[in-house]
């Protein structure tokens, strides 16, 4: 598969930033968030008679004029970090870099026939120095980069690279939302469209003086170093609905969907880890990124930027990693995520209370503590993301495997749209994923990579 590049420009705001607007406040999430970006790319097909697949200048001219507009509503993401203050963020309409490009060579059908997950960086921009260091801060010519792809039987694939020290998944689902909205001329575009609240996260939790020591230690206990390999396994609903019935216990009876496939999936990798160390037992534990807007008093629903923290399970240590007592921890574990628990992030011990987390997970790592970390991007709404000419057939996360924070073990919730399914994108050392490939109860229930046709 070929990509040409047809066009490079950078898309302004449509209108200045007002001045009272033109500094936009960090807090103290956006300082522990790491510096890696989020990489969404949306999948459509074509939907028009041949004849009016090569007329694309309108729809162009559409997705830049709405992007454009867009971006008077979500100001901070054409600026750039300042110079002066490393929390806060110069809204000074920089803009964003906007790439079209062609794919020659393979139809979007046939690459959704059997997705090839090492190509999907060919779908997302990247200026010269870029390559493979994706990741790479320093690469980023504007803090939300964006690539339109063209395929030549008429789909498209629209990709983004967005700093994630400026917004979490939320925020990136909105912006699409908002973007595809304007795009498609729904409500009377930026007029009827809801205002984003700029102040709250920052307000709810400041900033803190964070020595960079710590700040080095935070990042070195959730990033590990090693050769990785990235799969997608789908679990369509029926396996979800028997993963459930497993999973469930006295204390928990129903568990929600991301609740039982975290609980399944941990107990998979363990099995998986203990395979490669060649031992029967080791302490592990799960993380997961929370989105606090809901759960935080008064909730911030619309609020812009980072709202969220990485809940943590107790760590076990068993023999036999029995279900039902996971799904236990992993329920406990999201219900510790409430307004009152959370207060002390917001207030004056919030440095001691990092500080106690740091302290206590650096005790377990020389004890080869396993940990298995997973953020979910269900319920954000991606596959409503609609720019005129249908919903995505499929949206796919980059994960770099080769990211410049060695990022080496992640797991990716992304719903399917379109039978109540849901994928897990599995970032783990070669070793890893190669036992769970070869696991005959992980794969009753999951299918690896199948083609986006076939569900």
């Amino acid at each position: 598969m070929e990509i040409i590049i047809l066009s490079k420009e950078i898309v302004k705001p449509s209108k200045p930033t007002p001045p009272n607007l033109r500094n936009h406040k960090l807090g103290i999430i956006e300082q522990l968030v790491f510096e890696l970006c989020i990489s969404p790319i949306f999948f459509y097909k074509n939907n028009k008679p041949l004849s009016e697949i090569n007329n694309t200048d309108i729809a162009d001219s559409r997705l830049r004029s709405s992007l454009s507009e867009t971006l008077t509503l979500f100001h901070p993401l054409a600026g750039e970090l300042s110079s002066k203050d490393p929390t806060s963020v110069d809204c000074n309409d920089k803009g964003v870099l906007y790439v079209e490009a062609r794919v020659k060579g393979v139809s979007l059908d046939e690459f959704l026939q059997n997705p090839n997950l090492s190509q999907l960086i060919n779908f997302l921009p990247q200026n010269g120095s870029m390559g493979s260091k994706m990741n790479y801060v320093q690469t980023l010519e504007t803090l939300v980069s964006l690539q339109v792809t063209r395929f030549d039987c008429g789909g498209m694939a629209i990709g983004g690279v967005l700093f994630h020290k400026l917004l979490d998944g939320s925020t990136m689902s909105k912006f699409f939302k908002t973007w595809a909205k304007i795009a498609r001329g729904d409500d009377g575009g930026v007029e009827k469209t809801a205002p984003l609240d700029f102040t709250s996260a920052s307000l709810q939790f400041p900033t803190q003086n964070l020595p960079q020591t710590f700040l080095k230690k935070w990042n070195m206990l959730f990033f590990n170093e090693g050769k990785s390999l990235v799969r997608r396994f789908v679990f369509d609903a029926r396996a979800i609905e028997s993963i459930k019935t497993k999973v469930s216990s006295e204390n928990v009876p129903h568990p929600t969907r991301v609740e039982a496939l975290t609980t399944f999936i941990w107990k998979h990798m363990a099995l998986a880890t203990r395979r490669v160390k060649g031992i029967s037992s080791t302490p592990s534990m799960v993380t997961h990124i929370v989105n606090l807007r809901s759960r935080i008093e008064p909730q911030c629903l619309n609020a812009f930027g980072n709202l969220i923290f990485i809940a943590m399970s107790d760590v076990i240590e068993m023999t036999k990693l029995d279900l039902p007592h996971l799904v236990g921890l992993v329920r406990k574990m999201f219900e510790n995520m409430n307004g009152e628990n959370l207060k002390v992030l917001g207030g004056d011990n919030a440095i001691d209370f990092l500080v106690d987390i740091a302290t206590q997970v650096g005790k377990l790592l020389p004890n080869n503590l396993d940990t298995y970390k997973f953020t979910s991007w269900c319920n954000l709404g991606l596959y409503d993301v609609d720019f005129g000419w249908g919903k995505p057939i499929f949206v796919a996360p980059f994960i770099d495997t080769i990211g410049s924070l060695n990022n080496k073990q992640q797991i990716i919730l992304v719903e399917n749209g379109k039978n109540d399914g849901i994928e897990a994108w599995i970032l783990r050392n070669n070793e890893e994923i190669f036992e769970l490939e070869n696991d005959e109860e992980f794969l009753a229930f999951a299918s690896p990579n199948p083609s986006v046709h076939a569900y």
